[in-house]
């Protein structure tokens, strides 16, 4: 399984704050191509929102030990504990 730098963020960050669109990741360019990989991994899960006035897809995590196993043992929380 590859594992790029901005997959690790996405998963880190969903993990902690919950469902995330590609809007939420705007310093990453074009995040939807990382989150279509993430879905096709089985990683992430995906539903139809609005948001504003905009139709969106809302990513969450669909298997929290795949998760865990793409982000490797290096996992430390984004708020400074390890888990």
């Amino acid at each position: 399984m590859r594992c790029s730098r901005h997959e690790r963020y996405i998963i880190k960050v969903i993990l902690e704050e919950g469902e995330k669109t590609a809007t939420d990741f705007s310093h990453i360019s074009n995040a939807n191509q990382y989150f279509c990989y993430l879905e096709r991994e089985g990683i992430l899960k995906s539903r139809w929102g609005i948001k504003g006035i905009a139709r969106v897809k809302y990513r969450r995590i669909a298997n929290l030990e795949r998760a865990m196993k793409f982000l490797g043992k290096s996992y430390i929380s984004l708020s400074g504990g390890t888990k």
